[in-house]
């Protein structure tokens, strides 16, 4: 079965500043972080894809890479092959090839937001296929742990920085699932996982609030859209962008407006 979607892709200028602002850690990397393209997918609810990071370890321990994603691209199996194909593949295998420090393998996964535009891919937005799963480089990512992280170990409720730039869109109607903070700041879901539980698919987020165990003073909230709404985010934002993870690994974007 092959998996259609829209797409269309761009070329755009971006401020070397970008780059400028990147740590240390990056510098062996920031070669790959060139010609920025803008990419723009639809419709990719509930489609499945998949996210490789290459790590590299800073003094203190803590990580910090690159995002090899296959969003919007077609793929060459059912969602069951690829999703098998994915948990195959080998960290030891990948940074031999890629090099870095660890690898963080980030699904499988499955779209939860309608759209995403404004999406800045790296590289001229080359495809590059690890393993048999299609790629391109999206950004960068830090974790406070590297060995947990790369250790399937991602820290849940808490607060991670995720440097890229694009615009999740959710259609009216649709309804979002959203994790609040103590402190009163809302993350919205746009991505979720089958990596811990292979059943936590898109059709059973109706029950996801019976199956997480939030930490105190955390909330979970669902609503229903009754307009359009898009979560911005940009790579070079002061402060960074932020996201949380569930113990499920859902991926939830900062909602500057619904924090309000």
């Amino acid at each position: 079965m092959k998996i259609m979607t829209t797409i269309s892709v761009k070329t755009i200028a971006l401020a070397l500043a970008l780059l400028g602002a990147m740590t240390p850690a990056f510098a062996q990397q920031e070669v790959a972080l060139k010609d920025p393209v803008q990419v723009e997918i639809e419709n990719w609810r509930g489609r499945a894809f998949y996210e490789i990071l290459i790590m590299n370890r800073q003094a203190d321990g803590s990580g910090t890479g690159v995002y090899h994603n296959s969003l919007g691209f077609d793929l060459e199996a059912s969602y069951e092959v690829m999703d098998a194909r994915f948990r195959a593949l080998d960290a030891e295998t990948l940074m031999k090839k890629y090099g870095g420090d660890g690898v963080i393998f980030n699904g499988p996964r499955r779209f939860v937001a309608n759209s995403l535009v404004g999406l800045i891919a790296w590289d001229g937005g080359k495809k590059t296929v690890i393993g048999t799963i299609p790629t391109r480089v999206l950004g960068l990512f830090e974790t406070p742990d590297l060995d947990k992280a790369a250790n399937d170990e991602l820290p849940s409720y808490h607060v991670l920085t995720s440097k890229r730039s694009n615009s999740f869109v959710f259609n009216a109607g649709e309804t979002v699932h959203e994790l609040i903070t103590p402190e009163g700041a809302v993350y919205t879901m746009f991505s979720l996982s089958l990596k811990i539980d292979p059943k936590n698919t898109i059709e059973n987020l109706p029950t996801l609030g019976e199956r997480l165990k939030l930490p105190e003073g955390w909330k979970l909230r669902s609503r229903k859209l009754d307009q359009e709404m898009i979560l911005t985010s940009t790579a070079d934002s002061e402060p960074p962008n932020t996201i949380v993870l569930d113990e499920l690994v859902g991926n939830y974007q900062y909602n500057a407006e619904a924090s309000k």
